[in-house]
């Protein structure tokens, strides 16, 4: 009889082990699986041009994943898009502390650049562009498209 009362003791506490140790990794899943529907209804509201919304999801996103450096790009996208430029540029160097060769990073900071009037820093994303685009890439042929833009309407900021 006491044979039986420590077995099936023993088996409880097995089972409960067993349980905590799945629900933990069940924990874990869910948290990656809500910071990728996070992530995607986020960017899905970057194209549909929600940014408030958008920086809404993506934050969430980066609460969970510091070290998600698109995520931090399309919340500086967003952050230009409504004229929060501060924060936009504060989201780029997050991206850059995350990788300094992020491609969208530097095609939207040169096009933050842009919009402050620093013609120079454009054109130091445009060329570090064309070190990682060797043979081009949509990043680079979308910032020399703004910089073409902002030349033809503000000249090339050398008084010409």
């Amino acid at each position: 009889m006491k044979l039986l009362a420590i077995f099936t003791v023993l088996i409880t506490f097995l089972m409960f082990d067993v349980t905590h140790v799945l629900s933990m990794g069940n924990e874990d899943d869910t948290t990656s699986n809500s910071a990728k529907k996070h992530f995607a209804n986020g960017k899905s509201a970057v194209y549909s041009g929600r940014f408030e919304i958008a920086i809404r999801l993506l934050k969430k996103v980066v609460a969970q994943e510091p070290k998600n450096a698109d995520a931090h790009n399309y919340i500086g996208f967003s952050y230009r898009k409504t004229g929060k430029l501060d924060l936009a540029a504060s989201s780029y160097k997050q991206v850059f502390a995350i990788n300094p060769d992020h491609k969208g990073a530097l095609e939207y900071q040169g096009e933050l650049f842009l919009k402050l009037g620093n013609l120079s820093g454009a054109n130091e994303n445009l060329a570090k562009l064309e070190r990682l685009c060797p043979s081009s890439c949509k990043e680079l042929a979308e910032l020399k498209r703004a910089i073409a833009d902002f030349t033809a309407t503000h000249g090339d900021g050398k008084g010409t």
